[in-house]
């Protein structure tokens, strides 16, 4: 079963979280750490059932229109059958045809920067829908359709029961942003359904529904790119009786201690499980409800136990027996939702299969899918992944995956890879990072491999953080896939601020063997004390032949806080080190000489 992740309470002591503004052209979203919210599964498109009441524009007048005080056509809620925003010169091909409501902010390919700013538009029913007298119960949905792309925008859907009012019962959050590196429009039409039976009443009487479009980040509101939209069309509103018999997948998880991963190194195999959230948002109770899995057609099935899941309740479904890979190649696993009765809109509760593979070296969150990047502006930072270790293994190297194209990476940019532990007190701890590598052209939308410069031995049953950072501008790191909060994270390494995204970097550990780390040079013996230490620390050197050496001390997120040259005897010799300016905590320590080279830890008190 899934455990709680350690870094869910991560207390750094000298690194804070906070919200952070995202930056503009990425699929990122940056979240404060200490937050406990879980993604926001995807709402599905359904086939309803009877139409208690519809509106498709015709009279503009069933609608009441808030454009935060703005006029002209370019800004707010506009009702016509003219597209008349920058991005879609046809609008909405929506089944009806006609006229249909469209949401425009300025123009930013024409005059950037003129977006309004601090902004709510809102597109309001003029009058309350009464579903009572229309002969309907809580048991209805909301639908629509919709066109437009997400870029920062936030897309809501809500309703009111006196008109003042308003509470948000659907949004957009779950469709990709279109930016530069990636992401899509939506279909055009898409078909929205809100069911509304979990939020009004038994008897609902009077009812306003309300589209409203604002920034999805307030707390950046005044930069102007916050509030570019590509538009945003409705057509065809609805409220449609719901089924009876309706289960629909709200979520589903499938991994290990909480993490899922697309490549797995056969020596880091462990058991994984297999879970749904199943609603029921039907009329009818749903008898027998079970959710199965079968891997690589028949080589292992399995089973949650089947329950009975009330009108209007999620159950929680896992597979009873976790599955083990157990040999290198390609696992398919196929989903299923089944209940007694026969499910009168099935597409809802329809599953992608799963793959993943068994390899002999990389261990990979991403899902090899390109789509978006992280960047940070002009400021450096560092973005990876946590990753659960079963087995003791040397890990050499760490793959990453840069932007290419007139958007991506700059050629001739400095990065570095880096591997950090975490301690008891859920710190990330530095532990070892290549040496600067400059990006070429051939580095560009491709895996490369990045040596650490001191291999680490990795623990078994403990999680450890793998990362690619820059600390000037020019980096763009390919995102690939989702990640549940906390368990990929990003530092801000202007403000030196740890936040988690919820997009995946193409971050991977390599455990290949064959990597060169120049390991026969590697024979330099140190011992280093006091430790704790408090003013000054001892570095005990036996090396072969006499020798000058640097000195590096690096503080717990890698930073280079002390360089000091060393001339080393042949044999035996003694170095003393001044700490008295660092601050406590845990350290690392490279000595680095011609014979080779050698890391240890301390801590200052």
């Amino acid at each position: 079963m899934k455990r709680n992740l350690l870094v869910c309470f991560l207390g750094l002591s000298a690194i804070t979280l906070a919200q952070k503004s995202p930056i503009i052209q990425t699929a990122n979203t940056l979240v404060p750490k200490a937050s406990t919210l879980s993604e926001k599964p995807a709402e599905t498109q359904k086939s309803l059932g009877i139409t208690l009441w519809s509106d498709n524009f015709d009279n503009p007048g069933n609608w009441t229109i808030d454009n935060s005080g703005q006029s002209g056509i370019e800004y707010g809620w506009n009702i016509n059958n003219v597209s008349d925003g920058w991005y879609s010169a046809n609008g909405i091909n929506s089944t009806g045809g006609g006229n249909y409501a469209e949401l425009v902010n300025g123009d930013p390919t024409q005059t950037p920067g003129t977006q309004a700013l601090a902004v709510t538009y809102t597109l309001t029913t003029a009058n309350p829908i009464d579903i009572s007298a229309l002969g309907g119960t809580n048991h209805v949905s909301l639908s629509f359709e919709q066109y437009g792309a997400r870029f920062n925008d936030l897309q809501e859907i809500q309703i009111s029961y006196d008109g003042v009012t308003f509470v948000t019962v659907g949004d957009n959050l779950d469709k990709s942003v279109l930016s530069a590196s990636g992401g899509s429009a939506y279909s055009n039409p898409d078909v929205k359904s809100i069911n509304l039976a979990t939020t009004l009443p038994a008897n609902p009487g009077n009812v306003w529904i309300r589209f409203s479009w604002t920034t999805n980040y307030p707390s950046a509101a005044t930069n102007p790119n916050l509030w570019i939209t590509y538009g945003w069309y409705i057509d065809n509103v609805k409220i449609v009786t719901n089924p009876t018999n309706d289960l629909s997948v709200t979520d589903k998880y499938w991994g290990t201690a909480g993490l899922y991963y697309y490549q797995i190194p056969v020596t880091q195999t462990a058991p994984i499980d297999f879970e749904i959230k199943a609603f029921n948002g039907g009329i009818n109770a749903q008898p027998g409800a079970q959710y199965d899995v079968n891997i690589n057609n028949g080589a292992f099935t399995g089973s949650s136990a089947p329950v009975t899941i009330p009108s209007l309740d999620t159950a929680t479904l896992t597979v009873s027996t976790p599955f083990t890979p157990s040999a290198i190649g390609n696992y398919t696993v196929v989903h299923s939702l089944s209940a007694d009765s026969i499910d009168d809109v099935p597409t809802n509760n329809a599953f992608t299969n799963t793959t993943f593979n068994v390899n002999d070296y990389i261990y990979a969150r991403d899902n090899g899918t390109p789509a978006g990047s992280t960047s940070n502006g002009t400021d450096g930072f560092e973005s990876g992944n946590l990753f659960d270790i079963w087995a003791d293994q040397e890990l050499k190297g760490i793959d990453v995956r840069l932007l290419g194209g007139a958007n991506g990476t700059t050629v001739g940019t400095e990065i570095f890879v880096k591997i950090y532990s975490i301690d008891a007190n859920g710190d990330f701890v530095f532990e070892s990072e290549s040496d600067p590598f400059i990006v070429s052209a051939p580095d560009l939308n491709v895996n490369k491999m990045i040596a650490l410069n001191v291999p680490v031995n990795l623990m078994a049953n403990n999680t450890y953080l793998a990362v690619v950072g820059a600390y000037g501008p020019g980096l763009k790191v390919v995102n690939a896939g989702s990640s549940v909060p906390q368990t990929s994270f990003f530092l801000d390494l202007l403000d030196n601020t740890w936040y988690y995204q919820t997009s995946t970097p193409w971050v991977r550990l390599n455990f290949n063997p064959t990597i060169g780390l120049n390991e026969g040079l590697n024979t330099v013996s140190t011992v280093i004390y006091p430790n704790p230490a408090n003013e000054m620390l001892n570095v005990k050197l036996d090396v072969k032949n006499a020798t000058e050496g640097i000195v590096t001390v690096y503080n717990s997120v890698g930073s280079v806080v002390k360089v000091e040259k060393i001339a080393a005897n042949n044999g035996v010799s003694l170095h003393t080190i001044n700490i008295q300016d660092l601050c406590e905590g845990i350290y690392t320590v490279k000595i680095q000489t011609k014979d080779g080279f050698a890391t240890k830890k301390f801590t200052k008190q």
